[in-house]
């Protein structure tokens, strides 16, 4: 049986810097579950899929020093910065 992916939402500029990062919730009882990002000039939100060595992490914001958002035709992708 394939393990499900995790995608995550990718707020990043033209170069690939990742300016935000949003991982998807459930919310329990009447807590909200949406939530926006201001997209400013220059910048695009993707959708990625989350690599299955990245799952662990608690929280995203390290991705923010560690990986860039490289678009692949029409698909986004995570890499590790070089």
């Amino acid at each position: 049986m394939e393990a499900t992916q995790m995608k995550i939402s990718v707020l990043a500029d033209e170069s690939g810097t990742i300016v935000a990062t949003l991982r998807p919730a459930e919310a329990a009882g009447n807590r909200p579950t949406d939530l926006h990002m201001r997209v400013g000039a220059g910048q695009r939100v993707h959708h990625v899929v989350l690599p299955e060595e990245l799952t662990h992490l608690r929280s995203l914001v390290s991705l923010h020093d560690t990986h860039r958002v490289e678009v692949d035709g029409r698909e986004a992708h995570l890499v590790a910065r070089q």
